[in-house]
């Protein structure tokens, strides 16, 4: 328990500040998953986004990566998620090297699994984009983060890879929703990291 620590203080006023003194709680600690730090808390565009889930993607017994979304309200629900107004982010930091054809093709099996005909028509042009930016990134290394960020004000979306800004502005105002269905989506990448998104914490490890 934190220690409080009271300046002498008048006798008349310390029987009622004894009453109303409140302890400093210490500061709230990032969520750590195989050494990765995940914060509580993001700034994006100057606005606070809150941690609504995080876990870890496996492939077999192998840790690919963790994903850790972040939204302006917490939620369980996915189509309560995709209806929020933006901004909002997703996170991956990968536990093992990865070549960018390899996570591209992922990404596009798991679009590919998750969208109606038509929203995949409308979404092949930002496909040809993502295909191109991951085609820049020869691999990208354990501890590297993708990070995919619906920008507030309607202005679209970008994505970073640990920290840079590639491939542009993705303006097809869908693009985050249908990427974020990879992970939420009817057929998701996998069950267990769906749920931990969804903020069940016994499922993000």
């Amino acid at each position: 328990m934190p220690r409080c620590s009271l300046l002498p203080l008048p006798r008349r006023a310390a029987a009622a500040v004894a009453l109303g003194t409140l302890c400093a709680l210490p500061a709230a600690h990032a969520l750590t998953l195989h050494g990765v730090d995940i914060p509580p808390q993001v700034e994006v565009g100057g606005k606070t986004l809150t941690l609504n889930g995080a876990g870890t993607r496996y492939v077999f017994l192998f840790k690919v990566y963790t994903a850790a979304l972040y939204l302006p309200q917490k939620s369980a629900q996915p189509q309560a998620i995709y209806a929020m107004p933006g901004p909002k982010e997703l996170k991956l930091t990968m536990l093992r090297d990865v070549s960018g054809k390899e996570l591209a093709d992922k990404l596009n099996e798991g679009i590919k699994n998750n969208l109606s005909p038509e929203e995949f028509q409308a979404f092949i042009p930002s496909l040809a984009q993502l295909g191109g930016l991951f085609a820049q990134k020869n691999q990208i290394k354990t501890g590297e983060t993708v990070t995919i960020t619906e920008l507030p004000g309607g202005k679209g979306s970008t994505i970073a890879i640990d920290g840079v800004a590639t491939g542009g502005t993705f303006t097809e105002p869908q693009f985050f929703n249908s990427m974020l269905k990879i992970w939420l989506g009817k057929e998701p990448a996998e069950q267990r990291l769906k749920r931990a998104l969804l903020g069940n914490p016994a499922d993000s490890n």
